[in-house]
């Protein structure tokens, strides 16, 4: 950058931003703050993705595909390793760079011979796998969906109509009461969806289109 060409401006952490009132924010109720102002630097920024390590290509992909219905976009092999790419049914390899929703599986065959599983991020008897947690679907009807699942011999972590605290995912110190209860407005929302468990042990969450308040 030449001496006569101006500094970008970066945004202080300290300047007030109306899209992250600060708290403490009262247990029990949705914050709704006012969308950020539009920025030309980012309007065009989108989540597109994220990937997950699986162990075995056919039976992740009966799981996302043939149970959760996407489908394969494209297979790359990369060499070590092979990449899959999943998506809606009207997403193609031209449309991916303004595409939503999509889901990169990375198969390390090497990986088998260092570890037995991925983790998922929600369990806490091995702290140093604390970290992901789960993706999530949402769906017209989560009993359908759970019924599917059973369906195709994969495995139910939280049921519908369950608020155990000991299935929201996080440490048994978080829920034991002894740093506050949980919100039981939080509880109705919980009983509404649903956890399974992919075949590598990844936290898959349903969620219906239209939650009760």
């Amino acid at each position: 950058m030449s001496s006569s060409t101006p500094a970008p401006t970066i945004p202080s952490a300290t300047t007030p931003n109306p899209n992250f009132p600060p708290g403490p924010y009262p247990p029990g109720q949705h914050i709704i703050p006012p969308p950020r102002p539009s920025s030309p630097a980012t309007a065009e920024f989108r989540l597109n993705h994220l990937m997950l390590r699986i162990t075995d290509p056919e039976k992740s992909l009966r799981f996302y595909n043939d149970c959760f219905g996407m489908h394969v976009v494209f297979i790359f092999n990369v060499g070590p390793w092979t990449i899959y790419y999943l998506g809606p049914r009207d997403v193609g390899i031209s449309t991916l760079g303004t595409s939503k929703g999509l889901l990169e599986l990375y198969y390390i065959p090497s990986d088998t011979s260092t570890t037995s599983t991925y983790a998922s991020g929600n369990d806490y008897t091995a702290p140093t796998s604390v970290g992901f947690g789960h993706i999530g679907f949402t769906v017209p009807d989560v009993s359908a969906a759970l019924k599917r699942v059973e369906e195709f011999g994969y495995s139910i972590i939280k049921p519908l109509g369950d608020a155990e605290e000991g299935r929201m995912g996080v440490s048994a110190q978080v829920v034991s009461g002894t740093e506050g209860l949980v919100d039981e407005g939080y509880k109705h929302v919980f009983r509404q969806l649903a956890f399974v468990r992919d075949p590598d042990g990844y936290w898959v969450e349903i969620v219906p289109q239209v939650v009760k308040s």
